[in-house]
């Protein structure tokens, strides 16, 4: 990698806009039409739960896919959170860098500075070409499962 060029390591993959799509389907099309139906108000109750945690679900993947960002280049990296919201951080901030595993074979890169940075290895675009980097810098030497 030379000084100029740069890595989007960006969460619009076809992961996670489909599963946003599938908890705000089954959050809308399932559980709304029983709440607005002549169910018993304990039903209302627990299908209300399940109806707001469908959208929360459903908010966080569309959100990842549309706002989660990760710019790494020579000199920095600048992270974009799934709100939004942008800081850079050069990699003499860098702690350490590590692989963390999250359970069923899925595994995530963690980035160490004052705050966590997670990399989704599968449900982000060009994971390969940020390990690459990570590993010409001297952060990660060696890939444990």
């Amino acid at each position: 990698m030379n000084e100029e060029e740069k890595i989007v390591c960006s969460g619009k993959t076809f992961f996670p806009f489909i599963m946003g799509l599938f908890f705000m389907g089954m959050g809308v099309g399932v559980f709304f039409p029983i709440l607005i139906s002549m169910a018993t108000y304990e039903v209302k109750g627990i299908f209300s739960i399940c109806l707001i945690l469908c959208v929360l679900e459903g908010s966080y993947f569309l959100l990842f896919w549309h706002n989660k960002q990760i710019i790494f280049t020579w000199n920095e990296i600048i992270y974009r959170s799934i709100f939004g919201i942008e800081k850079k951080y050069s990699w003499e901030d860098v702690k350490t860098v590590c692989y963390k595993s999250i359970g069923r074979g899925a595994n995530r890169i963690l980035i160490q500075t004052d705050k966590k940075i997670y990399i989704e290895t599968g449900m982000m675009k060009k994971c390969e070409d940020v390990e690459r980097v990570i590993k010409e810098k001297g952060y990660l030497q060696v890939k444990i499962k």
